[in-house]
């Protein structure tokens, strides 16, 4: 099984910071980083194979194609029960909260910034352990 792990937001330095944590954290040492939602679903489009799972960084408030289509355009992946979602936004309207969690493929919804501690909480998440594992 291979591993890939995307952060898609529109905020660039947003990007990089993800990056540098995410690497530091052990979670992949080989993020992808996309400012748009139609980028990263052309991304995992071109990449959808039955040994792939992935686990997507997903900003929900973002121009064009918000997370929330990301999240509908997900549906339609062949093997999109290999795709897992971890919300960071800087929402904090519970409306946005209790409709991340009531999506198939999100694990966890997170506050931004994005902050080592909160990230480590992560491995508990049965569905995502396998990236913690992998890279350390």
């Amino acid at each position: 099984m291979e591993l890939r792990v995307l952060v898609i937001d529109d905020d660039t330095i947003f990007n990089l910071m993800a990056d540098v944590i995410l690497r530091d954290l052990g979670i992949t040492t080989q993020p992808q980083c996309f400012t748009s939602g139609q980028e990263a679903l052309a991304y995992i489009s071109q990449h959808d194979h039955a040994d792939i799972t992935y686990l997507l960084f997903l900003d929900i408030n973002m121009p064009i194609m918000t997370g929330w289509e990301v999240l509908d355009c997900l549906q339609s992946m062949p093997h999109h029960h290999r795709i897992h979602v971890v919300i960071v936004t800087s929402s904090i309207n519970r409306a946005d909260q209790k409709a991340a969690r009531a999506s198939k493929f999100v694990i966890d919804y997170m506050i931004k910034p994005l902050k080592r501690d909160i990230l480590a909480t992560l491995k508990s998440h049965k569905k995502i352990a396998p990236f913690f594992l992998a890279n350390n």
